[in-house]
């Protein structure tokens, strides 16, 4: 579905430049007729080219349905949340911001647990609808073993474990969250489906849900670290709005198959960049 060399490419100029200081950004940095803004400037290039292609892959793509259009904003919320912890360390991860508040990595916990419970919720009302199956009763355990593939064991292994592993299994999961859902039909959408609530809410709902909640917290996670770690440094800024236009890039291929030239060969270009600033750096 994304463009792996495009997303590498992005996360290894963003792991270059996280740990600059105000002062690294002000060395020189030459690009085309700009030759007084550092390398700073390197940012607002990467990420003027980033919007650019993401408007021409909307042009090239046409329009996507609702439910990938939906699944384009929670993709968007969770690049936001990988920037709001790029670069944290597990320490970092395990300190409360108080006695008695949640440290980074237990809200870390409760949105992968949300996510995981949202997923199984969509998958079974599908599941029984197309089957021709569907009844207003809750999963039972069996099927939510059978959907998630993990056992309890398991599950809370995942969720009590460190910092770096829940980061390792949500990049799997999310995109295959967002390849299996984007099949979903306009008409799926007002399907009703069961959790833990009273209220028979469609799915369309359950969609929307992913993005609003990661969102609710990552705005926790936001002033947990200024109370671990104080303000954002400039990099940890411009890493969310870099992280944001890849977002948009990849919110167009959230659909059918299509070329990815465009991206490989921006791809490429960014690679070049990032050598040509570490090299500067060194």
């Amino acid at each position: 579905m994304f463009n792996l060399e495009l997303a590498n490419a992005v996360q290894s100029y963003a792991t270059l430049m996280f740990p600059l200081a105000e002062g690294d950004l002000e060395r020189t940095w030459i690009w085309k007729d700009h030759d007084e803004e550092g390398i700073r400037f390197s940012y607002f290039v990467t990420i003027q080219e980033l919007r650019r292609l993401a408007v021409e892959l909307s042009s090239d793509l046409g329009p996507l349905t609702q439910a990938q259009q939906i699944l384009g904003q929670y993709h968007a919320q969770y690049l936001d949340l990988q920037a709001a912890v790029f670069g944290i360390s597990e320490e970092q991860a395990e300190r409360p911001p108080a006695q008695g508040e949640w440290q980074v990595r237990r809200v870390y916990s409760h949105i992968l647990g949300a996510e995981i419970g949202f997923s199984t919720v969509v998958r079974y009302a599908l599941e029984r609808h197309r089957a021709g199956t569907w009844s207003p009763a809750r999963p039972s355990d069996a099927d939510e073993i059978r959907i998630t593939g993990m056992s309890e064991e398991q599950y809370e292994g995942l969720m009590d474990g460190p910092f770096h592993r829940m980061l390792g299994f949500h990049r799997d999961f999310h995109p295959r969250i967002l390849d299996e859902f984007s099949k979903i039909t306009d008409q799926e959408l007002d399907l009703p489906s069961t959790f833990w609530e009273e209220t028979r809410f469609p799915i369309r709902h359950r969609l929307h849900r992913f993005e609003a909640h990661i969102l609710q917290h990552t705005v926790q996670i936001d002033k947990t670290l200024v109370a671990v770690n104080g303000a954002p440094r400039e990099t940890n800024r411009l890493n969310r709005y870099l992280f944001a236009a890849l977002a948009g890039v990849e919110a167009t291929l959230i659909g059918p198959p299509a070329t990815q030239a465009k991206c490989t060969e921006l791809a490429v270009a960014i690679q070049a960049r990032t050598k040509e600033i570490q090299e500067i750096l060194a």
